[in-house]
């Protein structure tokens, strides 16, 4: 009597995988069967008649899985998950001048917003994210002192995709403290302002009057040097450094 073995196939994260190629086995290794699975990830296959066989599931970059079945006078169930083989690969680099960026952490998420893979740029700017299935995802990547960078991508049937990311440095705010008369003026509180009037940081110049606000969007920002009264000035930040001196009048022997 001949019974059916079926079931659904999916990947780890419990997306199904269509189009799976089906082998049954028996116990002397002979094909007695062959089927192909569904677009949704199910499949069914027919054994010849009652007994032990060996399920074998593959699919396009995936690794192959074998189960035992014991095949019987009803139908038998036998769900299966197959790992990614993918190989998803690239150089991450500061823009714009190309130069290899090590140390960044590359993220691949799912459509679901699951992590499915993570790795980190080695000396040359070179990262490898594994077990990455067929299908769609976004690619993140981030690093001290640059823009991240967030890329929707596909990798096809093969499993194999290279991609290179290029990462923008964040802009840096520099500028210096005097008073009217051009003395250099030592631990003056700086604040950046953004567009919303929210603070975006807070510093002091140092014995030389200088200050340095790292991480800085482009946008507009408002610098206020603690004085009395406390100045005001409007900056544009744009590209990588941006440059704000401020100018303190009266009271300034009484900063603190």
């Amino acid at each position: 009597m001949r019974a059916a073995v079926d079931g659904r196939i999916t990947r780890e994260d419990g997306r199904p995988v269509p189009g799976a190629a089906l082998t049954l086995i028996d116990q002397r290794g002979q094909q007695v069967a062959r089927a192909i699975g569904s677009g949704d990830g199910g499949y069914s296959i027919t054994a010849p008649g009652s007994g032990n066989y060996v399920l074998i599931a593959s699919a396009a970059g995936h690794g192959p899985t074998a189960v035992n079945v014991t095949v019987t006078d009803h139908p038998v169930r036998a769900d299966l998950t197959l790992n990614g083989l993918g190989e998803l690969s690239g150089t991450v680099r500061r823009a714009p001048t190309g130069e290899p960026l090590a140390g960044a952490t590359v993220t691949v998420t799912d459509q679901r917003g699951e992590v499915v893979a993570t790795a980190a740029s080695d000396g040359n700017g070179a990262y490898v994210c594994h077990g990455v299935a067929p299908g769609s995802y976004t690619l993140v990547a981030v690093a001290d002192h640059m823009r991240p960078s967030a890329t929707a991508l596909t990798v096809p049937d093969s499993g194999l995709l290279r991609h290179d990311i290029d990462l923008a440095p964040m802009a840096v705010l520099t500028g210096s403290a005097r008073t009217e008369s051009g003395r250099l003026l030592e631990d003056v509180q700086i604040t950046v302002l953004d567009a919303a009037g929210e603070v975006n940081a807070t510093v002091r110049t140092d014995e030389n009057g200088r200050y340095v606000v790292t991480d800085l969007p482009e946008g507009q920002y408002t610098v206020v040097a603690r004085g009395y009264p406390p100045i005001t000035g409007q900056v544009s930040v744009t590209g990588a450094e941006a440059g704000f001196d401020v100018r303190l009048g009266y009271g300034t022997e009484e900063i603190s």
